[in-house]
């Protein structure tokens, strides 16, 4: 593309012709972690004056996988767009455009995610992930076919399954045979075998490691849920132009148990050649048919092992829990090595052609040290022009560059950042034009407290001296706040954006100040509306409490409603406005980026609402929203959608672990998107009386039916808020899904309640 004009918008159009598509996890399948295509972020431009949060965009459940990113996508409907995919643990998957705040071009459900609870009658507790496993592991795109392939945990009638699905990029339908249940057998006497076979059970795993599409086949890899016996480590592959063909599977201990693919979430790796890298967690061993704690190289094709490294110390990386496969491989690019390292936080440089098996002290490998007193789960390696630089992060350190010489990595690093982190779970990148030194950035996010979950901060670090922080997110938290940090989840950096999945039912977008794309710097831009309760999106009902999610919506701190001398909750809050259909709605509260509304009970006759916001007399877009009688959800207490529901004990007491209800006891669970009550509400007025919703109105808790007593209006609170009354059903014990059904909606189902 030839630059002509010497304007601001011409110099970024000309910039982002040579922007780098994120496709896969780890942005290649060497799994660098490296962007080096980018050339708006520098050192020069990242900074608290020019740099911060663009706008968030909303789904429907926590982010563990990595957003993907496309330029040029044909959207059904809507013409062509640069994309941003992201992917939830409520199994959704959203298209939205990556440049401007908007709702989703596309998003699909591919099914009900399972609750975490679900497992502790089957595997134990399980708390690693919570509150639902839907899609962990990031999706891999496939450029040439426009499809996204993804993999999806559901429970249906007790049967855990997982399928993989392949998604049209420009409209989210299913195509090439998808979805497709994943099955798998390999012969063998190990744990869990029947009659010399060993079947892989979904109940047993969790598809943690990001998708590899490499030669027209889609691998997806399995760990274990917690190390809960029986478990292995499983690879399937499957033919990407028919996803009902599997082509391969790898199980790594068929004769013996563990072995975990897990790597924290990073996906397999690849050679030119084609070879496949894994590297499994603790286990059984021998080298033989059991490879835990190894490093993995496959054979194209057929899935057999063609070469393996383990540690001589393996078997004591078992008993102590000591994965080696942590953080899976990193393949250093233009060189035949591969660096890997576990929670020992031992660094490993392996010969790709030849990866050394075992010895008494190493010595048949390139290299190996301990690089952190403890956990690498994460690593990103920039193939800067003066050699390769590999920075990484252990529990209560600094962020350190490692920096090669020849054929060896130094030992020390070469910079650190100024401060230590003590969680170890970092996302990492680096940016970079090519390998220019002094263009390089580290992205990484980190935990601001322990344990989690926790708040996140993203960091901007000069790569060539991380001591240098050039920017980070809580600089002007009012400003630029992260939200609930993501463990293992990488930013990704594209065409001068960086786009950070979040446990906060968003995807936080940082760019240049003013470059969104949003309509100018004061122009709100509305880019998502969900029920504020469960974060689900779609049809609104007359009286739902909503969250708005845009640009510009207010000023940058946080604003809450009041009340006027009428009794009503306002409709006017420091110079914002929230329209239904012309009708101005109630606010709770808003700011910048996000807003509370009350949809006003006039939209209940109407098909669809139009949805505009004004902030000191500037409009925004309209958007056009569906009108349902009812779209239930209740409240959690971390607000989230998720977890501990709001709900009331007999007593009046706050339900909780510590504090359960009684089986037979009576519950007031807390709720938004009733609908319609008799008598009617009016909009923004307390609610006075006992009006109840006129739809039909059943629950349950635990999976068993539950009597409702009363579903009306919660007393005091503003018309809107809904107040149901369950009597809890016997035989039903521990932290249960509660879900509401109103007319023909249903609430979430991760929502839960304690009963003893």
């Amino acid at each position: 593309m030839r630059c002509i004009w010497v304007t601001f918008v011409a110099v970024i159009a000309c910039r982002s012709a040579n922007a780098q598509d994120v496709l896969t996890g780890g942005y290649d399948v060497a799994r660098t972690n490296a962007d080096l295509n980018e050339t708006i972020l520098t050192p020069e431009t990242v900074n608290a004056a020019q740099f911060g949060r663009l706008f968030l965009l909303p789904a429907d459940g926590q982010l563990y996988a990595q957003p993907l990113y496309q330029r040029n996508v044909t959207i059904a409907g809507h013409g062509v767009h640069n994309v941003v995919f992201i992917a939830t643990a409520h199994n959704s998957v959203y298209a939205y455009d990556a440049d401007t705040p908007a709702p989703p071009l596309w998003t699909v459900n591919l099914g009900p995610a399972v609750p975490s609870t679900s497992y502790d009658s089957d595997v134990g507790a399980y708390t690693d992930i919570t509150p639902e496993i839907g899609i962990i592991g990031t999706p891999v795109i496939d450029p040439a076919t426009g499809t996204l392939y993804v993999v999806a945990a559901t429970v249906e009638n007790h049967s855990y399954l997982y399928r993989l699905h392949a998604l049209d990029t420009g409209s989210g339908a299913e195509r090439f045979g998808a979805p497709v249940v994943i099955e798998a057998q390999v012969k063998g006497s190990g744990m869990d075998n029947l009659n010399g076979v060993v079947s892989f059970n979904p109940l047993q795993h969790i598809q943690r490691p990001a998708l590899l599409l490499l030669n027209g086949v889609v691998y997806v890899a399995f760990g274990s849920h917690g190390d809960a016996s029986p478990w292995h480590g499983w690879i399937m592959g499957y033919s990407a132009a028919n996803v009902q063909i599997q082509t391969a599977v790898f199980n790594t201990t068929p004769n013996g148990n563990g072995g975990s693919v897990w790597q924290s979430g990073r996906g397999l790796s690849a050679d030119s050649q084609g070879n496949i890298y894994v590297v499994t967690g603790n286990g059984d061993t021998d080298e033989v048919t059991s490879y835990s704690n190894n490093v993995i190289k496959l054979n194209p094709g057929n899935m057999t092992v063609s070469d393996w490294f383990a540690p001589f110390n393996a078997q004591m990386l078992d008993d102590d829990d000591d994965d080696l496969g942590a953080s899976g491989a990193v393949l250093v690019p233009g060189a035949n090595l591969i660096v890997t390292g576990g929670k020992q936080g031992v660094l490993y440089l392996l010969d790709a052609g030849s990866l050394g098996h075992v010895s008494s002290n190493d010595s048949q490998i390139r290299q190996s040290f301990p690089a952190v007193d403890f956990g690498i789960f994460n690593m990103a390696l920039w193939s800067r022009s003066t050699g390769p630089v590999l920075y990484l992060h252990g529990a209560n350190s600094s962020v350190g560059a490692y920096p090669f010489t020849g054929n060896r990595i130094a030992t020390t690093p070469a910079s650190q950042s100024s401060d230590q982190y003590p969680v170890p779970y970092d996302g990492m990148t680096i940016s970079a034009n090519g390998g220019k030194p002094g263009s390089g950035i580290l992205w990484a996010t980190t935990a601001d407290s322990w344990p989690l979950p926790s708040t996140g901060t993203l960091h901007a670090f000069n790569a060539d001296d991380l001591s240098s922080e050039l920017w980070n997110s809580s600089i002007k938290t009012d400003r630029d706040f992260l939200g609930t940090f993501t463990k293992f989840a990488n930013p990704t950096v594209a065409n001068g954006k960086v786009y950070v999945p979040t446990f906060s039912n968003a995807l936080a977008v940082y760019g240049p100040i003013g470059s969104s794309g949003g309509g100018g710097a004061s122009t709100p831009v509305i880019s998502g509306l969900v029920n504020a309760a469960s974060y689900a999106n779609g049809s609104v009902a007359p009286g739902e409490i909503v969250s708005i999610f845009g640009q510009n919506l207010g000023p940058q701190t946080l604003i809450a409603g009041s009340w006027d001398s009428h009794g009503n909750l306002g409709v006017g809050l420091a110079g914002m406005q929230v329209t239904f259909s012309g009708v101005p709605a109630p606010l709770l509260y808003a700011s910048a980026f996000q807003m509370a509304a009350i949809v006003p009970y006039e939209v209940a006759n109407a098909n669809q609402t139009d949805v505009a916001i004004s902030y000191d007399g500037t409009p925004s877009v309209v958007q056009t929203f569906n009108v349902a009688p009812s779209a239930p959800g209740i409240f959690t207490d971390d607000s989230s959608g998720s977890g501990q529901a709001a709900v009331l004990n007999q007593d009046f007491s706050l339900n909780s672990d510590a504090n359960p209800a009684a089986q037979g006891s009576v519950i007031a669970v807390y709720a938004t998107g009733g609908g319609q009550t008799d008598p009617p509400d009016t909009t923004g007025r307390a609610a006075q009386g006992a009006a109840q919703v006129t739809a039909s109105v059943s629950a349950t808790i635990g999976g068993q039916p539950a009597l409702v007593l009363y579903a009306g209006h919660a007393p005091t609170e503003v018309a809107g808020v809904l107040q149901v009354n369950l009597q809890v059903p016997d035989g039903v014990t521990g932290d249960v899904p509660v879900v509401l059904t109103i007319g023909d909606a249903t609430s979430q189902a991760t929502a839960t309640v304690a009963v003893q």
